[in-house]
């Protein structure tokens, strides 16, 4: 190949790396200027077409950084290691943020209703044929929700009926929550009549018990709901939201919560009256024989969202200095004799070492199963499973570099393949797990 040639190719390859680098850069400013913007990131809704732009973008930034090692030295190496690594956790952090800061989804159990339209259509598409329809406008105002633990809430403040004056005078007063436990007493704190009706009001605080969803622990939202039914099984009145004591209802608005509603560790999203009708296996000695008949149930709606700020100190960033101490263990094994003195370690060793770093992760991982009570797999639970697999490498590392059998790439530069794939490989299995999770599946 002639000189000229080899000059040709040289500026060509520049060319490209520059080109590179550039695209890199421009991808990067946009994915800023994106997460700034006041429209939040949506990718982790299950979007192909997103998912598949951020990816590539990704990859060419990853690309752009890579590209300008050419010679294998020691330090470009690890300058490639770094960045690999860099750019693969950026990935599981933008993830994670949407998933944060995404509020485009609302939660509610059946159907929402935001009017009197609504309610009275739906209430004509699904009350048994030849009811009597008695509706008693119903509102719910929180003033604190707490979770106890992984299935039940505490939650306390008032409900209010109006009963008009055209209802049935022996029709019972009163609102049940069935899934509440017997500390459930509502305390009547008002009761008076205007304008051709009765209103009364109750403080209530009381202990719930729902079945939640913890498969995106620690980045979960959940629906917290009251389940409101009338005690009057015989007349059957059916319960509707008292939508006049609310400002207009919007889709995503949080309406029926005190100024200072304490929410422990959560965020409300949004609230929502909304109706459902649940099949019912009895008829409560209602009728002769039974017949299945769906009865409209109110319910009142809590999307929450827990606060990052909370599992990210006392479940991530310690998981993050486990992952440090598992990389540093890489460095205490060597075939080098004259270095064997100093470190004092084997493969014996580092293998004492991980059975310590195992019963760790164990025990924390333990306690954040307790945490959500899920009888299936976490978000939190991949995280785990990465580590014990980071763990499981590094002790086959160990045993190979000390006991055999010679492997050149254990053996290469004193076991430097290892130490150069060990951030790569791990934040690829986070971003894999994380994009399993998120990407494919509603949040």
């Amino acid at each position: 190949m002639k000189p000229t040639d080899l000059v040709h190719l040289h500026r060509a390859a520049r060319l490209t790396d520059a080109l590179t680098v550039a695209v890199g850069a421009l991808f990067t400013l946009a994915l800023f200027l994106a997460v700034r913007s006041p429209r939040r990131l949506t990718f982790a809704r299950p979007d192909l077409p997103l998912a598949v732009v951020t990816t590539l973008g990704l990859l060419t930034v990853l690309l752009s950084g890579l590209s300008v090692i050419r010679r294998l030295t020691r330090h470009r190496l690890w300058l490639a290691s770094a960045w690999t690594g860099a750019v693969l956790l950026t990935g599981t952090g933008l993830v994670w943020y949407a998933q944060v800061s995404d509020v485009s989804r609302t939660m509610t159990r059946g159907t929402p209703v935001t009017s009197d339209t609504a309610t009275r259509a739906y209430l004509q598409r699904h009350m048994p044929v030849g009811t009597p329809t008695l509706t008693v406008p119903t509102g719910v105002f929180i003033q604190a929700l707490r979770f106890t633990d992984a299935n039940d809430v505490d939650v306390s403040g008032y409900v209010w009926q109006r009963y008009a004056d055209s209802l049935p005078a022996d029709l019972q007063r009163g609102v049940v929550l069935p899934e509440a436990d017997e500390s459930y007493e509502p305390h009547k704190v008002y009761d008076f009549h205007r304008d051709g009706e009765q209103i009364i009001g109750w403080y209530f605080h009381v202990t719930v018990r729902q079945v939640f969803d913890y498969q995106t622990y620690p980045l979960d939202q959940q629906d917290v709901w009251l389940r409101l039914w009338h005690p009057d099984f015989r007349q059957r009145a059916v319960l509707v939201p008292d939508l006049r004591a609310y400002p207009p209802w919007q889709p995503r608005a949080a309406y029926g919560l005190d100024a200072n509603f304490v929410p422990g560790n959560w965020t409300v999203r949004s609230t929502a009256f909304s109706y459902d009708t649940p099949p019912y296996s009895a008829n409560f000695g209602q009728s002769r024989q039974y017949r299945e008949e769906p009865f409209p149930e109110l319910y009142f709606n809590m999307h929450v969202a827990r606060e990052f700020v909370s599992p990210l100190f006392g479940r991530i960033i310690p998981l993050g200095f486990v992952a440090l101490l598992i990389f540093a263990s890489l460095f205490v094994t060597t075939q080098q004799s004259r270095r064997l003195p100093l470190t004092g370690f084997d493969g014996l060793t580092v293998v004492e070492l991980a059975a310590a770093m195992v019963l760790v992760l164990t025990v924390d991982h333990n306690t954040a199963r307790q945490e959500t009570g899920s009888h299936g797999i976490s978000y939190i639970d991949y995280i785990y499973f990465c580590l014990y697999f980071m763990i499981i490498a590094v002790v086959w590392n160990a045993l190979l570099l000390s006991r055999g059998p010679r492997l050149a790439v254990v053996e290469w530069r004193d076991n430097l393949a290892p130490k150069l794939l060990y951030w790569p490989v791990l934040a690829f299995l986070l971003l894999t797990v994380t994009a399993a999770t998120f990407l494919t599946r509603g949040g």
